[in-house]
């Protein structure tokens, strides 16, 4: 009797029905007879059929490649550590590709032991099994893969078209199991939304998308299409990447002022040289740019702030090295700058004038300038030195303005009056030798006639 209420209360809430059979089904799901085998596409943790394309700092823990197709661009700033190496329409490709499409055929073979046709893989718990999808796959939140203490146990998953991540997903797999017998293969294309964090081995037979942030345990591997990647790890389960650490220097970069310029070198050690540095967080100070192979940030700072930002130094294998930094940018405040001197001497027409403008106060070096007026006629002014030289052709008073600009760009100016003479005549005057001289004279004709009166 209370069976039979049981099966007329099922009855009346169908739902209760599927979510019943459903978890029966998920319970009875049985191991994968057969290991999958990828040969030696299982070396590599991107590989692509057209075109592997990045943005960001990528890092690859496996070789990467792509084959038929030949494209490999963004790397770097990527990177595939060491032992992993690109293989770009070689034989090693090649044969990888040939490896997977075997291993792909293999998976869409086995016999689907559980339909989640229509199913959300978000908030299931699976265990060991073939699991099926008629057409797309969608995965919103946690899926958990429990391996029931088996570190042999294989997850199949099939889908006729596409795989999509929302941002924010993740696979787990628990209780002694391990993504690398875990294996999606996908009729069409798999997308990742942004920060996912998946695991297994991703075999499509057209493209894969990993968006911006995306953590994939796995293998990102597609027959026909393209692998794309936005600033995403694809640490390739059973591959081990041998880096040293690579440190960059130094510890902190000075600050600086809108208007100066700047010159700081950041260098990496500890790998294989030559290094090739980037920006791969935050930004430099605007007006500031980092040169890829010497590590020097250089330019003219022109906005006052604070600016957070990361350096990553990869060496000639691949291997990546990050320092973050930040540089505090401060509004010039000009102090007071002075010229001198005060006044200058005049000066007469012919006769060659020199005299110098210098300013203080500032930082050294100082550009001069006639800002108002004009020299008298036939000086200049150096702008470089602060020299007035010269020779004046023209008689009168020349009223006129100097600045002096210091290297922050801090101005200071002083106004002059020149007056330029005509030289003036003078009438031969005796010196005083020669008054000496005169006046013996005098006095020795005095005496002279003095005698001849005696006589």
């Amino acid at each position: 009797m209370r069976c039979a209420n049981s099966i007329r209360k099922a009855l009346r809430y169908p739902y209760a029905l599927t979510s019943i059979a459903l978890a029966t089904l998920l319970f009875m799901a049985a191991p994968a007879s057969a290991q999958i085998n990828l040969g030696t596409a299982g070396n590599f943790g991107v590989l692509a059929g057209s075109a592997v394309t990045n943005t960001g700092s990528s890092v690859i823990g496996a070789d990467l490649g792509v084959s038929p197709g030949s494209a490999v661009t963004g790397f770097p700033p990527g990177v595939v550590t060491p032992p992993g190496t690109i293989h770009s329409a070689d034989a090693t490709a090649a044969q990888a590709q040939i490896d997977l499409t075997t291993a792909y055929t293999t998976a869409a073979a086995m016999p689907t032991l559980v339909n989640l046709t229509g199913t959300d893989l978000g908030g299931l718990t699976l265990t060991p099994g073939v699991y099926g999808f008629a057409s797309s796959a969608q995965l919103t939140g946690t899926l958990t893969l429990d391996a029931l203490g088996n570190p042999s146990a294989v997850f199949v998953f099939k889908m006729g078209s596409t795989l999509t991540t929302a941002s924010g997903s993740s696979v787990k797999v628990i209780n002694g199991g391990t993504s690398c017998n875990v294996f999606w293969q996908i009729g069409s294309s798999a997308t990742f939304g942004t920060t996912t964090t998946f695991a297994g081995n991703v075999l499509a037979l057209g493209s894969i998308t990993l968006n911006t942030g995306v953590n994939l345990g796995g293998r990102a591997l597609a027959r026909n299409g393209a692998v794309t990647l936005a600033g995403n790890n694809v640490s390739a389960c059973g591959v081990q990447a041998i880096c040293p650490v690579i440190s960059i220097s130094p510890a902190a970069l000075p600050g600086g002022s809108v208007g100066a310029s700047y010159n700081q070198t950041v260098s990496a050690s500890g790998g294989v040289a030559p290094y090739f540095y980037s920006v791969v967080g935050g930004v430099l100070p605007a007006g500031l740019s980092l040169n890829s192979a010497t590590g020097a940030i250089t330019g003219t700072l022109t906005t006052a702030g604070t600016f957070n930002f990361t350096i990553q130094g990869t060496d000639a294998n691949g291997c990546p090295g990050t320092r973050p930094y930040v540089i505090v940018v401060t509004a010039v405040i000009c102090p007071a700058i002075v010229l001198n001197p005060a006044s200058l001497p005049g000066a007469f027409i012919g006769v060659p004038y020199s005299q110098s403008i210098s300013a203080t106060g500032g930082v050294a070096p100082y550009i001069y300038a006639v800002v108002s007026g004009a020299l008298p006629t036939g000086l200049v002014l150096n702008p470089a030195t602060g020299a007035i030289t010269g020779t004046p052709t023209g008689a009168g008073t020349f009223n006129f303005t100097i600045r002096g600009t210091d290297a922050n760009g801090c101005p200071g100016q002083l106004s002059y009056a020149l007056t330029v003479a005509i030289v003036p005549v003078t009438a031969d005057i005796p010196t005083l030798s020669q008054w000496g001289l005169i006046i013996l004279m005098m006095l020795a004709a005095l005496i002279a006639m003095v005698r001849l009166r005696r006589i």
